[in-house]
């Protein structure tokens, strides 16, 4: 809780990482934020933010879905009223001027930009051959088979893996810590700044080692994690 030591911004922290994540890719590829369209599996705490604040950054949310069920509307979807919809009747489906459709066709919508929010392995190959969008975030844990990264990778889709897409509540824990140690507490603005700081570091250096190595960036970001433990080990060895 606040008053015991937390830290503002925690609730946004997982969908607001996402969405930095997304503008970083849209950048790298060439797409323009405003006007793309985008699909959510999965509306809870991660969904819905990242679902607001890519909203915010001029994109158009197109498909969202939770446990009960999926629904897509060409013409655009006004998250906040997606929420209030769902918190009024249970679930997305149903909402006014939106179509009921199966998980396989709300992923395999054609779309700018793909954020599965919900459970793991839901993206297979046989999902992954038939994906049309440009970057796929990932706000779930392990929502991409290994398989089906290769087919992505193939097919040139930027997959931001789950690692570093959803990073930003581990980051915000960290910037916790960081104001418990120094008996200071920032603003939201502050804490959201601090965050996203990390966050396009961690996307740039990424991406830069995928482009190296031609790999994907899942395969980048290992391999980046895994430098930086060595890096360290090199320095000081085995301590305590």
């Amino acid at each position: 809780p606040i008053p015991t030591g937390g830290s503002l911004a925690r609730n946004v922290a997982t969908g607001l990482g996402v969405a930095y994540c997304v503008r970083e890719g849209a950048k790298k590829i060439g797409l323009k934020l405003k006007g793309a369209k985008v699909v959510i599996q999965g509306y809870g705490n991660a969904g819905t933010y990242a679902a607001e604040y890519v909203e915010k950054m001029g994109a158009k949310i197109i498909g969202v879905s939770d446990s009960k069920g999926s629904i897509i509307n060409l013409k655009g979807l006004d998250s906040k009223k997606v929420l209030e919809y769902k918190t009024r009747h249970g679930s997305v489906v149903g909402y006014p001027g939106s179509k009921k459709v199966s998980t396989e066709e709300l992923l395999t919508t054609p779309c700018d930009v793909l954020i599965p929010a919900a459970l793991e392995n839901q993206i297979t190959p046989q999902v992954a051959r038939n994906i049309k969008c440009k970057i796929i975030a990932e706000a779930a844990n392990g929502p991409t088979t290994p398989e089906a990264d290769d087919v992505l990778f193939k097919k040139k889709i930027m997959v931001i893996p789950d690692i570093l897409a959803n990073s930003g509540g581990v980051c915000i824990s960290y910037l916790e810590w960081v104001q418990n140690l120094q008996r200071y507490y920032w603003t939201f603005d502050e804490v959201a700044s601090k965050m996203e700081h990390h966050i396009v570091r961690g996307f740039n250096d990424t991406y830069a080692l995928s482009k190296k190595h031609s790999v994907d960036m899942r395969k980048a970001s290992m391999v980046l994690a895994v430098g930086r433990v060595l890096e360290a080990f090199e320095a000081r060895g085995l301590w305590p």
